[in-house]
């Protein structure tokens, strides 16, 4: 795939071309249907699969419709119903969970899912949500975990694969329910997490100690018939903004993040006693990390940005806007999962030498890889129970030399793009003494 623009045109990324026609009618300014209404039916059922699976359904679907194929309305108006049935659900899920949490007196919040509401999406039901994020301080995530467990969730995996997530195992209680293929399955139970940090420095080897005041700032909310704590506003754009990085640093998929995100600067442009409030609230360090994912996101979805958002978006350090402009794009890309882009972002952030080093060894290791068995029974659902299948044993050597080929191609691409960055670093060191 050759590199083509993406969003406004500031970003460039390999993405196949049912990615940027989907991408294309998302845009909040000057959206394109152009491409998505010429393809025919099997293009369009590829088209749907990718809106599924980058989790983007839902905002194609609140979108004009008109010129899309009467099947595909019809599947769009079927997903959205769908996903005003299964809010319902969501709504009973939380209420029983905080239930039991304020039983055994622990103070807690809701992150992301229904919260993102109004400002980040529309309303709570055109939000894909299959696991609700409580958190809370980390000396009563234990307690947490135990009430939750109380009332018959279950950990869906082992502390050992949980390592490096900022919760304990996923909690799950799927009873009778089976996986029929539908992402959109209103009767689809939802899976709990209980986080136990709002930005884990240990992981990403990137201190912002300032993060853990946002608990203290914590407000009361009202949302449709729930009542619920959530983080203070402007803390949670800075929440969400640092999440979008994160997943990009573990070169996760990020599209659904940085349509939300540019949503919210789009319409909260012109809010500016909010923007003085960001301003005045956070470190410099911070509003620089949020100011990457404010231009990605932005550039990305061709929202409108506020003008202090833009200014520093222009301060970031050369090698951050080179890795902006060299790499930005491809989390719009589905080949982003096979890359190393997230972990050279991740290296420019680091604090120092030492975490830069275990960076690069994240970036040119191959990771982990599962056993035979384990790759055969990984549930399609994320918490779902796993059902033991038969090995067929051919397959597993055609997924290592897989594996070989891909972590090659990214390994050379993080060198090349590493290398970029620097020769640009130095040519604008030179450029600016010459001056």
């Amino acid at each position: 795939m050759r590199p083509q623009p993406i969003g406004n045109g500031l970003l460039m990324a390999r993405a196949s071309g049912k990615v940027a026609a989907v991408i294309a009618a998302l845009q909040l300014q000057g959206p394109n249907f152009d491409n998505l209404i010429s393809l025919d039916d099997a293009g369009w059922q590829e088209a749907l699969t990718v809106c599924d699976r980058l989790q983007v359904t839902l905002y194609l679907a609140l979108r004009s419709c008109e010129g899309f194929p009467v099947w595909v309305r019809e599947r769009l108006t079927s997903n959205l119903a769908d996903a005003a049935r299964r809010f319902v659900r969501v709504k009973a899920t939380y209420c029983e969970a905080a239930a039991a949490l304020d039983e055994a007196g622990i103070p807690h919040l809701v992150l992301k899912g229904f919260t993102q509401s109004p400002d980040f999406v529309k309303a709570p039901q055109f939000r894909m949500q299959g696991d609700i994020d409580f958190y809370t301080s980390q000396e009563h995530t234990r307690a947490a975990v135990d009430a939750l467990g109380a009332i018959g969730y279950e950990p869906a995996g082992t502390p050992e694969d949980y390592l490096n997530a900022d919760h304990p195992p996923t909690l799950t209680r799927f009873g009778g329910w089976k996986w029929r293929g539908d992402l959109f399955d209103p009767e689809m139970p939802l899976a709990l997490e209980v986080h136990k940090c709002l930005w884990n420095s240990d992981v990403w080897l990137i201190s912002l100690p300032e993060v853990e005041e946002f608990w203290k700032r914590r407000i009361d909310r009202r949302l449709d018939t729930l009542t619920f704590c959530s983080l203070d506003p402007v803390d949670h754009l800075s929440y969400f903004a640092m999440h979008l990085l994160r997943d990009a640093f573990l070169c996760g998929r990020v599209i659904h993040h940085a349509q939300e995100l540019a949503s919210f600067l789009h319409q909260r442009v012109d809010d500016a006693a909010f923007w003085r409030e960001w301003e005045a609230r956070y470190s410099q360090r911070l509003k620089q990390m949020q100011a990457i994912a404010f231009a990605l996101a932005s550039a990305g979805f061709s929202s409108r940005v506020p003008e202090m958002v833009e200014e520093h978006i222009e301060l970031l350090p050369r090698e951050q806007r080179a890795w902006i402009e060299t790499c930005g794009g491809s989390i719009f890309a589905e080949t982003f999962r096979r890359s190393r882009d997230g972990r050279l972002l991740q290296f420019l952030l680091s604090d120092s030498t030492g975490a830069q080093r275990r960076i690069l060894w994240k970036a040119l290791a191959p990771g982990v890889i599962p056993s035979p068995t384990r790759l055969a029974n990984q549930p399609k659902v994320p918490g779902a129970p796993q059902i033991l299948r038969r090995r067929q044993p051919w397959r597993y050597p055609a997924y290592l030399a897989s594996r070989i080929l891909l972590n090659g191609a990214a390994v050379l691409r993080f060198v090349a793009n590493g290398l970029t960055i620097l020769l640009s670093n130095l040519g604008g060191r030179r450029e600016a003494r010459s001056q």
